[in-house]
Formats: structure tokens, C-alpha cells, sequence
């Protein structure tokens, strides 16, 4: 291969790096199983690695059929490797459009453990924990190159920025969130509507949406063409779940 071949960008179809971040139980699995069960309706196929055994029963309860779990809860030394491989040899595989991992907080871990074990992290070992997370993002990019879209969830972290209360951000590697977040073509944040967001965006009060505004207080980024005036993600159901999707394509 050429190194400097040069790109069709006007005529080649490259698939959508996506971050969804939230706190536990907002709704982040359940969304993404609604996005592999539709992806099923197109007869293609959904790739999904979990670290905490929390996709089963959201794949389940939305009949994901054409969907593959792999459960990688249980650390083991060279992991990061092994799953930049994996996910190479996903390039080939025509019939999967989506690949899901669930969540980057936790495989964060489960690296940094299967390099550290019982003994206690050293620099050294949170160097290698980065380089293994970067294979992993290069390989995560790669395979968009190839037509797929690439789901990463995480849970969300809080802090104080400038003063500022209720900084909102995914949850990674400090040191490295910059460069993660660098990766995504979109990078949004779930939450489950109060009662005056429910009013202000047309939603029932409890339903979920994700947040993708550019706003001081929170991590966001769009990279293609959404609604301009509606930075929110409906995240209630098949349907809203078709249209993530069509919006994709």
C-alpha cells in the first residue's frame, strides 16, 4: 500500500466515532442496545465488547438477534493487545456496521490491572496502560475507514472548573482525556429530563436524551450534520433510535 494514497473524500463512506457519557443507570446501554437492534433490521450486524457485564440484559430485552456480546470483565495480562487485535480483524467482516464497548472507564481498569496485577501501579505500568489504549483508539478509528460506526460508552465524571460547579466530562484517564476525546466525531452526554427540561425540549419527564450543546459546563462535539436547532438526541425509543442511525448514514 502507498503511503500517500490519496482519498476519495468526496465519494467514500466512513463510518462515525461516537461517545456517549453518563452516571450509572441513565440509560447508556439501553440506548446503545436500541441502536443494535436496528442496525439488526438492516440485516447487519453488532460487535459488542463489555468490561462490566451490563449489556446482557439491555441486548436481550431489545431482541438484538444479529448481535455478538463478548464479556471481557475478567483482567488478564496483554489484554490491550489482544483486543487491538480483535478489533483488526473486524475490518473484514462486511456484515458488522456497529461496534459497541461498554464502557472505556472500565476498560481503562481492567488494563491497568492486567499489566500491575496484585502489585502496585508504578509510572512505567500507567505508560504502558496509555500505550495500550491508544492501540486500542487507533484501532477503534481504523475501522470506520471501512464503513463501520463505533460506539464507546462511559460513565461521567464531576468536577470544578474556573469555578464553575457541575463540570461535566467522560470519564478517562485524566492525563489522556484530551487525546481520547480527540477521536470522536461526536461526543455527548445522556441525562434523564427534569421536569423543566422535559417542558423546554417536548419530552415526558424521566425520558432520557442526549445533550450534545457546546457548553462551557460539559465535554460535547458534533462533526457531522445534525439538527442546528436541537443539539439533543432523543433516547426513548426504536424510533429515536432509527433516526441516531439515518443521521449516521
Amino acid at each position: 500500500m502507498n503511503l500517500f494514497e490519496k482519498v476519495d473524500f468526496r465519494n467514500t463512506k466512513k463510518g462515525k466515532m461516537l461517545m456517549v457519557y453518563g452516571p450509572p443507570g441513565s440509560g447508556k446501554s439501553t440506548f446503545a442496545s436500541m441502536l443494535a437492534a436496528e442496525i439488526g433490521v438492516k440485516q447487519a450486524h453488532t460487535v459488542v465488547i463489555d468490561f462490566e457485564i451490563g449489556m446482557r440484559d439491555a441486548l436481550v430485552k431489545a431482541e438484538c438477534d444479529k448481535t455478538e456480546l463478548y464479556d471481557l470483565s475478567d483482567p488478564t495480562s496483554g489484554m490491550g493487545l489482544e483486543i487491538a487485535k480483535f478489533l483488526r480483524n473486524l475490518r473484514d467482516r462486511e456484515e458488522v456496521k456497529l461496534v459497541v464497548l461498554d464502557t472505556l472507564s472500565e476498560m481503562c481498569w481492567s488494563l491497568l490491572r492486567g499489566i500491575c496485577g496484585t502489585k502496585q501501579a508504578t509510572l512505567p505500568m500507567y505508560g504502558e496502560r496509555k500505550r495500550q489504549l491508544k492501540e486500542i483508539l487507533v484501532e477503534l478509528r481504523n475501522l470506520t475507514k471501512s464503513g463501520k460506526h463505533v460506539l464507546v460508552l462511559t460513565h461521567q465524571t464531576v468536577g470544578e472548573v474556573e469555578g464553575l460547579p457541575g463540570y461535566y466530562a467522560p470519564e478517562a484517564p485524566k492525563n489522556d482525556r484530551a487525546d481520547v476525546v480527540g477521536q470522536f466525531d461526536f461526543v455527548g452526554r445522556m441525562q434523564v429530563a427534569t421536569k423543566a427540561a422535559a417542558e423546554y425540549l417536548g419530552l415526558n419527564e424521566g425520558e432520557r436524551f442526549i445533550d450534545y450543546r457546546q457548553d462551557p459546563q460539559q465535554v460535547s462535539k458534533c462533526r457531522f450534520d445534525m439538527d442546528p436547532e436541537k443539539p439533543y438526541v432523543f433516547a426513548r425509543n426504536e424510533d429515536d433510535a432509527r433516526t441516531f442511525i439515518n443521521a449516521l448514514t
